[in-house]
Formats: C-alpha cells, structure tokens, sequence
C-alpha cells in the first residue's frame, strides 16, 4: 500500500534533481513547437560594402538564410566561357571593366578630331564634338553622387550605392579639363594678326565661339570641387577653369560683329550672357563693345554696372529683367543718374533703367506671379539702390520731362508690384498657387543652377528630374534669409518716404521670422542675424514700454544659438562690430556672449582691428552693460592707443580717431584713464596738431577729467592739464557755429565748471563769447526732453554756477530745463504712480535739493520725491526676508546680508543729510507711504 502511494505521487508529481546542492527542474513544462534559435556571431573584419557588388539573398531546403556579395558586372555581364572543338582547352572572358582606369583620360569624340589635319571642315567637328562633351557633363544625372565623404565612409571606406557613376562624372571631368588646354588655342585663337589672314570658312564665328565658351563655363559651374581622400589626382584638377584669356577673346571679336545682339529673339539672353562671363571672369565689359559705342565710358572698372545699363537692349520678359537687375547688383554705383540737386547728369543711365522697367515685363498687374523669393529680393534691392542713389530726384516734385514723369511711373509700378508680391508670399495662409518656373519650363533645382542659367539659359540639372519634370511646378513660401532680407530692404525702401506703406509689412516680416523660430523651421547665420537686431530695436523703440514683446522670445533664442554657432567659426571684423552694434541697440544680451567676447578680445589683441572698430566696440559695450565692461578688455583696447603714442605724432584722421578712442574709454571708465591721457598729450598731440571742432571739445573734456584724476597725485601737473583744457574750451567756444551740438553743450558746461574759468571771467575779449554761448538756443524744451535726468540734474548744477561766475540772472538760461525736471519729478510724486525709484532718480533728486540759486518749487517737488523715495527703502528694507540659498554657505549669505543692510543703511543717511542740510527738512515731516 505504501510503496504504490509512493508510485501515485511520483508519477504525477515532477522529478528534481540536485546539482551542487541545488534544485533545477529537467525537461520543459510545454513543448516549444519549433526548434531552438541559435544566434551567430559577428564576423569581425568583414566589410558590409564591397565596390562594385550587390547583395544576394539565398535560402537553402531547410530555410536557413544566407547573403552572398555577388559583382554587379557578373550579373550584367555574365562571364563567356570559350571552349575548343575538342573540349579540352576552355577560356573565360575577364576583360569588361565599366569604368576603366583613373590615371588614363576617358575617350572622346574630341580626341578623333584632334587626330583630324586642321582645316575648316575639322575646325566645325572639333568645335561640335567639344560641345557635345561638355553638354553630356552638364546634363548628366546627378541624383545621390554626394561629393563629400561622411563619417561612415571614412570609417568602413566609401558609400558604393553610385560609386560607378560617380566616379564616371570625375573621369569625365577630368577629360573635359584636359582636352580643354588642347583646343583653346584652336577654338579661341589668340593672335588676330593670324586669323585675318585665314578664310572666313576657316575659322569659326563670334556666335559658335561664345556658344562653345558658355557650354564650357557651365561645365566648369557644376565641376566636382570637392576632392576624395582616395582620389589620386592633385586638387586643382577639381577646381573650376580660368576662362578670363578666353572671355577677353571672345570679347575682341565680338566688337566687329554687329549683328551679335540685334537678333529680336536671343538679344537678350545673348546680352546677359556675355555680361554674366565679364564679371565671373573679371574681364571689363566695354570690352564687348566698339570704343564710340558705350558712350565713353572710360576707365570702366571689372563689372562695371553702367556700362551694362547704356548698352542694354530692350526688355521684353519679367525673369529677363531680373537676370539683368542680378548681374548689375554687383555695382550699385551704376544706377547713380542725378547729382545732389535732384537734376539729371546721365541720361544713359536714365534710359537704361527705363528699358529695364519696360512695360512689358512689368506692366501687367500679375506679371510677378510666377517669381519667388529670391526673385523678389532681387527686386527689391534694385528699387531700394535707384532710390538711395538718387535720393534728391525722388525728393524734388515731378518736372514737365517726359522721359523723367515715365520713369517715376515705371519705377512706381515695380515697387508697387514688388511690395504686393511679398505681402502675397507672406499673407497667404494655403500657400500661393504653384506656377511653371521660367519660360522655356525649366525647374531650377539646385543653387547652382542660378548661376549657370546666367551664362547658359539651356542648361538643366537632373536632380530629381523623374519626379520634378512631372510636376514642373512649385511651391513659393518665404523662408528665413529672404525673410531677413526683404525685412531690411522694405525699412530702407520706407525710410525716406513715409507714404510707403512698409512699416506694417516689416513688423509682419520679421513676426513670420518668429513664428518659424517657435516651429523650429528655420536655421539662421550671423548675417541674418546683424539684419534683424537694427530692426528689432527700431520695434523695441516703437513700443509704449521700450520693451519687445514675449512673442519674439522664440526668435531671440534661435539667434542666441545662431551667434554661438558663428563665434566657432572665422568671422571678419566688420560682421563681430555690428553684431555688437545690434546688441547695443536692442540691449539684449545673449547666452553666448562669452564666446563673442573671447572672440573680440583675439581680435583686439592680434591687431586686426582698426582704432575706428575699437571705438565702436567700446561705445557698443558701455551701453550694454552700463559702463561695467571688463578693465581686461579695456586694457588691450588701450593698447591701441599706446600704439600710437610709440609712433609719435599723428595728424590728419588719426587725430580724430584717437580722441574718439579715448572718449569711448572715458565712457567705459577705464581706471588708468588719466595716465593715458597725459600720455597721449605729451606723445601725440602737440601744439602744433590741427584738432576738428568738435573733437577739440573732446579732447578738453578729456584733459579736465584727467586733471580731476590726478589733482592729489600731482598737483603742479594737474593745474597744466586743467588750464590747457580750460585753453581749449575757449578755443571751440570761440569758433563754435550757431547750429551746435548739444553734447558738445553740455560738456563745456560741465568741464569748465570742473577746471574753473580763471581770468576768462575777467577778460572783456572772452566774456560777451562766454555769455552768448550761456545763451545758446540749443538749449530748448525739446532737446531737453531726450536726455537723462541725472544729465539734467548735471546740467543745471553747471549752469547755475556760469550764471553767477558770469553774473547773468539764471531765470530764463535754466528754465527749459527746470520745466523738464519738475515734470518728470511731478509725475513720480503723483498717488497714482507707482513705488518703484529708479536709483537715477533718486541720485538726482538728492543733487536738486541742495541747488540753492534753483528756484523754489523745483527744490520743494525734489524734497518730496526724496523723502517718498526714503520712506519707500525703508519700507522695502522692512517687507525684506532673507532665504536661504542652497549653493552658498551661510557665512557667504551672512556677509551678503550684512553688506546690504549697510549699502542700504548709508544710502537712506546720506539722503536724509542731502534733506537736513537742504533746510527742506520740514516739507517731508508728515509725509506717510
């Protein structure tokens, strides 16, 4: 009985055996049903991609899977085995190679013709068969060759998916350079001596030269340019030709040929053609024409604009024009036709941009439908330099002239179909209606192509051609650049003529900008970047707050990205000065502001900025960040002006720049100012240097706050900079003009009031200049409305001290600006404003209370706002709690605490003394919060 219980449960129990003293479970609860999957190993060192081959997929009887690289030649091209009649010797064919070897040229049709004796009738072949193989080139598929290796490539070697073909376009290039330096000298002979000597049938016309000659420059457009680690052949060989012997030929004959641009139907594709080869191959353009027959333009320089313009022929297609516009855009001088007047000088150039602007390109009302965005720009540049550089005839009223009242309708219709077009690419929601691309239906479908449809209207790229050609269409929208673009050119289009429409379509411009930077579409460089920041400020500065609106945010932080991005890479002086020019206006401060002082700071201390560029730098960072710019920075910045003083005297624009230099510096606080400017003063400027007006005013504002500097280091020194300084103050008060500057007011008042006047007080010569200059109307409610009030408050405290060195009432000298400081002061005294002190303000109510000569209730109003803004810090400093900050220790915190309470302590002791010693003490008792 037991022993079968025991059989009962071991049957339908499982059985566990022990290994090691551990229970594992044999066999399998279920059965799998399919066999057990064995992963393989990676074969190391074997290469997923072979040259030249493809992958074989083969599945054996069992179902086991193999990949074999199988030749592409073998499937192709399938090995011939050649056998004998006796079946005993057998032979296979190896000899197919698809793309022969690099080191040998490919074979050509030119190479036969060479081959030719040289007559008329293998002059014609050489000259077709050349063409032919540069159009084979041109019009060949390029669809995924990629020219640069990635980081694949450089790894497990090149991508070979169009290894063949591409390595076909090199051969093919390098054929066409190569047999190029064989026929120039046949198809673009050089000495004319030789062939007037030769038949007319014996050498080839105007015509087929330039035809072989654009062909060829189109080949040389879309050569390889970029070379290959693996490639054999020197770099050069990549690159494109130098066609300029060959332009210069063909333009040496073509001034024989009269008939080369009078064809109606090619005129003017021939004409931009010949224009476009000019000025990619730097060879003057009146070369093309006869010497009377470009109406003496003499001394034309490479590309020259003016030129092109007298001898164009008449416009009949809108994208005809914008080629030209294209061409020109080079050379904005060339659409300067009027002198200062507003009167007419060219009337070539007059009647050249009337062709341009023909009716019939442009006088349809849709005549710009079918152009996009670059189109546009262009345009729209055209119209912003005609206007810029005639600004004085657009300024005068229209004359009796027809030719002057057909222009201004024309240009009228252009700007006005230019302006309607961008608000259609921008407005339109759906997307504007896709349109053929040009005339002959071509698409442009690369950069490139732009450049080439210049020279060779017929050249097409098949890059997509499969499934671009059936659409033949497009879809226009404004990406970021054109955006950044045309947003600048509609602000210079609208700012000399405020009936222009433009300042709606330029906030639109850049909020489209925006609205792309908050989808993340767009991506932009620090070109883009330096044409929105001006127009950012010009917005900020329109806005009721002074402050941009949040919906920006999302395009500032693309151009913080933007900036540190470019600081990576190599930028000109020019482009570091206004991106800092732009952050100044907009006072905007970017992330990766780091990276573009560490950029400067190379820059300044490699030399390779001029004393100009300093300055601007100096006057863009102390408005940035308030005069606490970083005395490194500063130090190498007066370098430069130490630069000079090791050369000795200076003259002429040197003198000015540096004054601006130091003037810049003043303005940064540079510590070691006032040794720098003794310096400069015994090194550079003599007695005998010729100072303009207004940087002689400079520099004496410079002299007096050096000698303030200096008084209890050298008092004997101090006294000689301030009696030179007060020597040129009088000298520019002297000659000043009736019509001066404000900033040059404000700092002879203000430096004289610091050196003193001295005997010129006293002096009967220096006195009447003295006092009509205290007089002087530039001192007016309106320009007294646009300086700060501290200035203010500096001002008045100098004016009054004139008024009773010179004895002159003050009542009618300072009123315009104590009718400024009690409106100001007024409105923070008003209930209803709000709390909130601005430390300027205080500072300048603090200096109001003490003026004793100011009048009484300018000095009343500055009492009560002192003692509000007192009342207020006390307030503040009640309402304050310190919290705890988890990366400082509470020693730190302590100590900052302590020094707050104590800045905070001095300050209130210090405003409530300014009160006492006022004698206005009592006009605040009762005043509560």
């Amino acid at each position: 009985m037991f022993r079968g219980f025991w059989h009962d449960v071991t049957r339908r129990g499982r059985r566990f055996i022990s290994i090691g003293g551990r229970h594992t479970r044999g066999g399998f609860s279920q059965p799998l049903g399919k066999h057990p999957q064995v992963k393989q190993g990676i074969a190391e060192g074997v290469p997923r991609r072979i040259p030249g081959t493809t992958k074989v997929t083969y599945t054996n009887k069992k179902g086991r899977t193999f990949n074999f690289s199988i030749p592409v030649a073998e499937i192709t091209h399938p090995q011939v085995e050649l056998t004998n009649s006796s079946g005993n010797w057998r032979e296979i064919d190896t000899s197919f190679s698809d793309l022969g070897d690099m080191e040998d040229d490919m074979p050509s049709a030119v190479d036969e013709c060479l081959q030719m004796s040289p007559d008329a009738t293998s002059l014609r072949s050489l000259y077709e068969a050349f063409v032919s193989f540069c159009k084979e080139y041109v019009l060949m598929d390029t669809t995924g060759m990629k020219n640069m290796p990635f980081y694949g490539d450089l790894n497990v070697g090149p991508g070979y998916e169009h290894y063949d073909r591409r390595l076909k376009r090199k051969r093919h290039w390098l054929a066409i350079r190569h047999r190029f330096e064989d026929v120039r000298y046949i198809i673009w002979p050089d000495d004319e001596a030789e062939v007037e000597e030769l038949s007319p049938d014996a050498q080839l016309s105007v015509r087929q030269m330039l035809d072989a000659l654009r062909w060829l420059e189109a080949a040389s457009t879309f050569c390889v340019r970029k070379m290959h680690p693996a490639d054999m052949t020197n770099e050069e060989e990549f690159l494109p030709l130098d066609l300029h012997r060959e332009v210069a030929v063909v333009a040496r004959r073509a001034r024989n040929d009269a008939t080369l641009f009078s064809s109606l139907s090619t005129e003017s594709d021939l004409f931009v053609a010949c224009a476009t080869l000019c000025l990619n191959h730097k060879v003057p353009f009146h070369l093309f024409f006869a010497a009377g027959d470009h109406n003496g333009a003499k001394g034309v320089t490479v590309g020259d604009g003016s030129c092109i313009l007298v001898n164009m022929p008449f416009v009949h297609t809108t994208l005809g024009a914008i080629r030209i516009m294209s061409v020109i855009g080079g050379d904005s001088t060339a659409y300067a036709f009027s002198n200062l007047a507003g009167a007419v000088e060219r009337w070539d150039v007059l009647e050249g941009l009337s062709r341009l602007m023909s009716v019939e390109a442009f006088g349809e009302k849709d005549a710009l439908e079918n152009v996009g965005e670059d189109e546009i720009c262009i345009i729209m540049r055209f119209c912003v330099e005609v206007r810029e550089k005639n600004a004085a005839f657009f300024s005068c009223d229209s004359t009796e002239n027809v030719e002057e009242v057909s222009f201004r309708a024309k240009y009228r219709q252009v700007s006005h179909l230019a302006l309607s077009r961008c608000k259609y690419l921008l407005y339109r929601l759906d997307g504007p209606r896709t349109r053929v691309m040009s005339e002959g239906g071509y698409v442009p479908l690369v950069d490139l192509q732009k450049h080439a449809e210049r020279t060779n209207k017929d050249t097409l790229v098949h890059y997509n051609l499969g499934i671009r050609s059936a659409q033949g269409l497009r879809r226009v929208t404004l990406g970021a650049q054109s955006s950044a673009q045309l947003a600048e050119l509609v602000d210079r289009l609208e700012a000399p003529n405020a009936r222009v429409n433009g300042n709606t379509l330029l906030v639109d411009l850049v909020q489209h900008l925006s609205c792309k930077a908050a989808a993340s579409k767009i991506s932009l460089t620090l070109k883009e970047v330096n044409t929105l920041l001006p127009l950012l400020a010009r917005m900020r500065a329109e806005t009721p707050t002074g402050e941009l609106d949040s919906r920006f945010d999302r395009l500032l932080n693309l151009m913080e990205t933007a900036i540190g991005t470019a600081m990576q890479q190599n930028r000109s002086v020019e482009e570091i000065v206004d991106l800092l020019e732009g952050l100044a206006a907009c006072n905007f401060v970017p992330s990766s502001f780091k990276q573009v002082e560490m950029v400067l700071m190379r820059l300044l201390m490699t030399r390779t900025c001029r004393m100009s560029h300093v300055t601007r730098v100096l006057t863009s960072l102390s408005s940035l960040f308030n005069s606490e710019v970083s005395q490194v920075l500063l130090q190498t910045a007066a370098s430069h002006a130490m630069l000079c003083t090791k050369t000795g005297t200076i003259s002429g624009r040197e003198v000015d720049e540096l004054v601006e230099l130091l003037e810049a510096l003043a303005s940064c606080r540079y510590a070691a100012l006032p040794g720098l400017i003794a310096r400069c003063r015994e090194e550079c400027f003599s007695d005998e240097v010729l100072f303009s007006l207004k940087q002689r005013c400079g520099y004496a504002s410079l002299l007096a706050s050096a000698a303030s500097g200096m008084r209890h280091e050298d008092e004997s020194f101090s006294q000689q900079l301030a009696n030179d300084s007060r020597h040129h103050f009088i000298e520019y008060i002297r000659n000043r003009k009736e019509e001066e500057d404000l900033a040059c007011f404000v700092d002879c008042i203000t430096g004289l009031t610091t050196v003193g006047f001295g005997d010129a007080a006293e002096n009967e010569e220096y006195y009447p200049t003295l006092v009509s200059f205290l007089r002087s109307p530039c001192l007016s409610l309106e320009r007294c409305a646009t300086m700060s009030t501290m200035a203010l408050a500096t001002l008045l405290e100098g004016v009054l001290l004139w008024c009773t060195t010179l004895r002159v009432p003050p009542e009618g000298v300072v009123a315009p600006i104590e009718r400024t400081l009690l409106a100001r002061i007024c409105s923070f005294n008003d209930p209803g404003s709000t709390l909130d002190s601005s430390e300027e303000l205080a500072e300048s109510v603090c200096r109001l209370v003490g003026l004793q000569r100011a009048s009484e209730e300018l000095r009343r109003a500055a009492a009560q706002a002192l003692g509000k803004i007192i009342l207020h810090a006390e307030a503040v400093a009640e309402a304050w709690i310190p919290t705890a900050q988890q990366d400082l220790s509470f020693e730190v915190v302590a100590l900052a605490n302590a020094e707050r309470e104590s800045k905070h302590m001095n300050t209130v002791l210090r405003y409530c003394a300014a009160l006492q010693q006022s004698g206005m003490l009592h006009l605040v008792e009762g005043l509560k919060m």
